[in-house]
Formats: C-alpha cells, sequence, structure tokens
C-alpha cells in the first residue's frame, strides 16, 4: 500500500504544485483576510501578518509541495546560463531583503515592522522560483485571468450602477459609499460618483489587476480558432469597460504600454495571418468605440481627473503624491546604500510628517522604485532592476523561439511580459506591486512564466 502510494505520488508529484500556482493567480484580485486573525496574533504589523490573507496559503502550499518534490525542474533551469544569473539574483535579493531588518529604522522598537513585510516579500519570490521550475500550461494561467477579469467586472460594473457596496463583505468586499470622506471617487460639478473597487481596497488595485487579465483575454481572442473568439472579446469589451470605470490613469497608462509591448512582440505573428490581422482591427475598433463612448458620458468627470479645473479630490492626490516623494528623497539621503529596511519608510515618514503642517499619515510612497531605493536602498534597487531586466531578456528570446514549435505560446509569452510593462509603467505612479502580497504575487509570477522556455510548458489548456 505504502509502495503504492509512493508510485502515485512520485507520478503526480508536481499537480499539487500546480493547482497551488492556478490557485494563486485566481487569488490575485482578492483582499480576503481571515476573521479573528488578531487574536490568532496576525494584526497589523505582527510578524505574520500577511497570513491573515487567504492568498498567502496557496503560496506557501505551492513552493513547499515543490520542495517536497525535490525542487522539481531546478536542474533544467540550472543548465541555462540567463536563468540561472535569474535564479542566483533572486535568491540574493531575497536574503538583502531580510537582512534589512537589522538596520531598519525601527529596528529597535518595532523589529516586526521589517520581518512582517519580509516574509510576503520573499515568499513571492520563492513562489515564483517554482513556478519558473514548474512545467505548466500557459493557456490554463492565461484562462484563470480571463476568469478574474468576468467576475471582477461583473463585481465593478454593479457597484457602479448603485453607487455603492454590493453585500459581498463575507467574501471581503469593504463597505463604500460615495458620500462618505476616504471614499475612492471623482467629483465633477457637486456630484461625487464611486471608483469601483470590486474585491480589493482601492480601485488603483483593481485596475492593476484588469490591465494584465485584459491583455490576457486579447490573447485568447488571438489564438482561438473556432467562434469562441467572439466571446472572448466580449469578455475583453467587457473589461474594457470596468477599467475605464476605475478612473485609475496609472492602469489606464499601464495598458498602453503593454498592449504596444504584446502587438510588437507577436508582429509576425499576426500581420502575416490574415484572420489574426482582422480580429486585431476589430478590436482595435472596439476599443475605440468604447472609449469614445466613456468620453461622451463621463466627460466632465475625465476633464477633472486630468486635472482640468480646481476640483480639490484631484489636486489633493497630487500633491500629496509629490509629498511622498520629497519624503522618499530625504530618506534616500539619510541612507542611500542601504535604506530604511524594508517596509519601514511608511514609519519614516510618519516621522517627518510630525514635524510638518501637513494633514497627512505615514504610507508608502507611491512608486516602486523609489520605494525600492528608500527602503532597500541602491543595492536592493540594483538587484530589483537586474532581476526585472533578466526576466524580460528571457521572456523576448523565448517569444522567438515559441515561434518554431509552439506559435499560440508567441501571443501568451507576449501577453505576460506586456503585464510586467504594464506594472513597470504602473510602479511610477503606486506602490502595490511593491507592498502588497496580491500583487507581489502576480509581478514575480508573471516573470517566472516568461523566463520558462517553450520545452517546458504545456500547450494544452
Amino acid at each position: 500500500m505504502a509502495r503504492s502510494l509512493h508510485r502515485l505520488y512520485k507520478k503526480h508529484q508536481v499537480l499539487p504544485i500546480k493547482l497551488g500556482i492556478a490557485a494563486t493567480f485566481m487569488l490575485i484580485p482578492l483582499w480576503y483576510r481571515f476573521p479573528g486573525t488578531k487574536a490568532l496574533g496576525m494584526g497589523d504589523f505582527t510578524v505574520f501578518y500577511s497570513a491573515g490573507f487567504l492568498i498567502f496559503w496557496p503560496m506557501l502550499w505551492t513552493v513547499i509541495w515543490w520542495a517536497l518534490s525535490g525542487f522539481s525542474g531546478i536542474n533544467i533551469m540550472w543548465r541555462e546560463r540567463t536563468q540561472r544569473r535569474w535564479f542566483i539574483l533572486l535568491l540574493i535579493f531575497s536574503g538583502w531583503i531580510l537582512l534589512s531588518w537589522t538596520w531598519s529604522y525601527k529596528r529597535d522598537s518595532y523589529p516586526s515592522v521589517a520581518i512582517s513585510a519580509a516574509i510576503p516579500f520573499m515568499l513571492a519570490l520563492a513562489f515564483s522560483i517554482a513556478v519558473s521550475c514548474t512545467r505548466i500550461s500557459l493557456r490554463t494561467l492565461m484562462l484563470t485571468l480571463v476568469f478574474g477579469l468576468i467576475w471582477n467586472s461583473v463585481i465593478a460594473s454593479i457597484q457602479v450602477a448603485i453607487q455603492g457596496s454590493i453585500g459581498l463583505t463575507v467574501l471581503g468586499e469593504f463597505r463604500v459609499n460615495p458620500a462618505a470622506s476616504g471614499t475612492a471617487i471623482v467629483q465633477a460639478g457637486g456630484i461625487r460618483w464611486l471608483r469601483p473597487y470590486s474585491l480589493l481596497p482601492h480601485p488603483n488595485m483593481l485596475g492593476g489587476f484588469l490591465v494584465i487579465a485584459i491583455l490576457a483575454s486579447l490573447t485568447w481572442a488571438m489564438i482561438r480558432r473556432d467562434k469562441r473568439w467572439l466571446l472572448a472579446v466580449s469578455i475583453f469589451t467587457f473589461g474594457l469597460w470596468s477599467l475605464l470605470l476605475t478612473f485609475s490613469r496609472s492602469a489606464w497608462l499601464g495598458l498602453g504600454a503593454g498592449g504596444l509591448v504584446l502587438l510588437v512582440l507577436t508582429f509576425q505573428s499576426w500581420w502575416f495571418d490574415r484572420q489574426r490581422l482582422m480580429r486585431l482591427v476589430v478590436i482595435v475598433g472596439i476599443s475605440l468605440t468604447v472609449g469614445g463612448a466613456f468620453l461622451l458620458i463621463y466627460q466632465p468627470f475625465l476633464a477633472a481627473r486630468a486635472g482640468v479645473g480646481d476640483e480639490s479630490i484631484e489636486l489633493r492626490s497630487t500633491s500629496d503624491r509629490a509629498v511622498y516623494n520629497e519624503i522618499a528623497f530625504d530618506a534616500i539621503k539619510q541612507s542611500p546604500i542601504l535604506g530604511t529596511g524594508i517596509g519601514n519608510f511608511p514609519w519614516y515618514a510618519s516621522k517627518y510628517l510630525s514635524k510638518t503642517d501637513f494633514d497627512l499619515k505615514g504610507q508608502p510612497v507611491h512608486n516602486i522604485y523609489l520605494s525600492a531605493w528608500s527602503e532597500v536602498g541602491i543595492i536592493g534597487l540594483g538587484l530589483f532592476l537586474l532581476i526585472v531586466g533578466f526576466a524580460i531578456r528571457i521572456g523576448i528570446r523565448n517569444v522567438n523561439l515559441a515561434r518554431k514549435t509552439q506559435a499560440d505560446n508567441v501571443l501568451v509569452y507576449a501577453s505576460f511580459i506586456g503585464g510586467i510593462i504594464a506594472f513597470l509603467v504602473i510602479g511610477l505612479f503606486d506602490h502595490y506591486s511593491w507592498t502588497l502580497i496580491q500583487f507581489q504575487a502576480a509581478f514575480w509570477g508573471m516573470m517566472a512564466v516568461v523566463i520558462q522556455p517553450p520545452s517546458l510548458v504545456s500547450n494544452s489548456a
């Protein structure tokens, strides 16, 4: 019996890893925290704060099962020089993040601040290594994002339609009211219009997820060989409208950058394929129509969002970001090599603000590059940029390799590379891909996907 179970496990030892990866990608747009986490020692700023998030557990599951499998696939990664460098840099970066608690700003009074930030970050890095070593279907991950696009678009549309929460608090939905202070809105002519949250804590985060999911739906529409491509286009259109409803300017820019990269990398796949070229023309036409309709319906709010006029909400948003940038530069000036320690910038900002007249609280700077430099120093920033650069370089190489044997996967690889680029652009204005476990999993997970050579991925869904 024991031998039979062992043989069965050896035959399917990567299945639990694949399930963990798929579950993690599915839970990216879900902020759900287990109830009673404070009683379990998972309250704010505690060491195990991140363990209170549902997504933490499939990530941990993935890493544990990968370790139990004997680190399946790592030998294949190690043979390839560029991937080996990426892997080594990732390990060094993970060690540097953990080490930063030794010099962190609050190391004496609140050492748990750095540790609580380091644990989810290191888990996301370990998760990405496990993903990069696992033979998994790219289409499965693509369709997982498409499914997330559907249900998030439904929830977001209903929230906008009723201008409030829809009663999904059991799933972690925030209670939002456009009349309440602190709710993310756009305002024009005295009208306060709710920006949708779905099941995330801010519309900008919803926008970030919708961007990578829209790129996935676009890819799905391009690779379908049957009439279901019309379904994919419908989902793409619905998702695009939902993204516009978030009024997230950074997400809009991210989609533009990611979409452009996707089209450039797949130029040969659609330019010389009449069917795909016609589909792309249809999708571009629909996108322009949707954008035009949104402009006509929401013109006053778009004008306010663009800074036309003197709406205090938009002016305050811009000025607040400028203040946190100023604080980040001050933190960098104080410790350019080592930084304040992972997760410690909000505490540094809080101390800085206490000496000013600004009505602000300590929070992360809305820029992942300044976040990295201010928290883990120029060394950490350098490692971060090297790792991302290597991932994009390997991904582009894999796009070229896939053209020879896996034509459809060219589009899938390119969509994930587009997602990485989108997050890098969004990172100029928002911090969540650096600070929040859901988007750490998304950002580093996408990098892990694109560095997998075509020989390691599956064509099946």
